[in-house]
This record gives C-alpha cells, structure tokens and sequence, in this order.
C-alpha cells in the first residue's frame, strides 16, 4: 500500500497548480485564526476551484467550535477536518456529526503518555506532530509499537521522510514547511518531495 501524502498550508494559486503537477493524496487548507498560513474560507472555495479533483481537501482547525466547522466545511467544500488543539473527544464526535465527514485528530508527541490517549481517541485517523506547524521532528522511536494508522508530520523534508517510511511504515505523511523557500511553497521542493515518497515506498516492502 502507497504512503499517502499531504500537502499542508496551501494559500496561493501557485500553490494549487504545483500540487495538480504532484497529486498527492490531500492538501490542506488552515483555517486557525492568526495562522501564519491560514486563509479565509472565501479563498480555500477559490483554490479548490482550481484544485484537481483527484486531491482530497482537508480543513485543519485549532479549538474552534464545532459548529463553524461544519459551517466552513459546507462553504469550501472540505472532504476531511483535522483538529490540531485541545479539542475534547465529544467536541470530536459532534464535528463529525455535523460534517459527516472524516475527522482527524492531531497530538503533539511528548512521550508515551500522548501515545496512550491517542490509542484511545475515536478519531477516524491520527496525526502525530512535534507541534502546531513548528517544523521539527519529535522522538519517533516512540512510534515503534504503536498499532493504529496514522499520518506522520513534523520536521519532515525529502532528506528524511524516506527513512520515516522505511522504518515506521505510517499511512501518510503530512509536509508543510519543507516545501517552502521564503515562506512560499515551492513547486521544485514539493515535486522533490512526492519523488522521495515514491521511492521510499518503491524501496519498502508494505
């Protein structure tokens, strides 16, 4: 099974057309308030517009309501949520409830106490982070033994992302900052980036 790929914090035109040029899996749209990477809902419907029908959109929302969640999902459309706040499990539930949509739950990994609540967190999918977009990576080898699927993030670039496949086998990766060069996405690093993928998974036995 191919390592799924998504593109995160796409803002701009040019970004959407260097993604179609890709076609990872998903790309993802923040809508977090004050965000370095967040844009309005207006923008997110403009950008799918242009956006391949083949990619999947995924909302990416810090402790906001789950009622204006719902409200943007329905304006972009989205076809995932993530939430990557402090989010309560029945807050989770009502989302997708609201959205009839995926929902994904982000944790920022400390130690394996985070890996405990996140076995038994009823997000359709999990993310692992180092933090909130910080770019950096965490301890991995916490992931070792952990059971369900998740997307991996945090620090990953096209020198690294090869071995995270190779080793932890994750349902996908999740790449924002390592795709930009002067706080702009980067068609050159995002088509490097998919390549990497590709031939880790080319190089792995799944």
């Amino acid at each position: 099974m191919a390592t799924e790929l998504k593109f995160c914090g796409m803002r701009r035109e040019a970004d959407i057309l260097a993604a179609n040029a890709c076609l990872p899996d998903y790309i993802g749209f923040v809508f977090a308030a004050g965000a370095r990477r967040a844009v309005s809902p207006e923008t997110a419907r403009k950008l799918r517009g242009a956006l391949d029908s083949r990619i999947r959109v995924v909302g990416v929302f810090v402790d906001q309501s789950p009622e204006e969640i719902a409200e943007i999902a329905a304006q972009v459309p989205l076809d995932c949520i993530q939430l990557h706040g402090n989010e309560s499990e029945e807050s989770l539930e009502r989302v997708r409830a609201l959205t009839g949509k995926p929902v994904w739950r982000a944790f920022q990994v400390t130690g394996n106490e985070v890996l405990a609540r996140a076995e038994e967190s009823r997000a359709d999918l999990l993310l692992f982070d180092s933090g909130k977009g910080s770019g950096k990576t965490f301890a991995w080898e916490w992931l070792r033994d952990f059971s369900r699927p998740y997307m991996l993030a945090g620090g990953l670039d096209i020198e690294n992302v090869g071995e995270a496949i190779k080793t932890f086998s994750p349902r996908g990766v999740d790449v924002s900052s390592a795709l930009e060069t002067d706080g702009k996405k980067d068609p050159e690093k995002m088509r490097a980036f998919a390549e990497a993928v590709c031939r880790a998974d080319s190089e792995t036995e799944r």
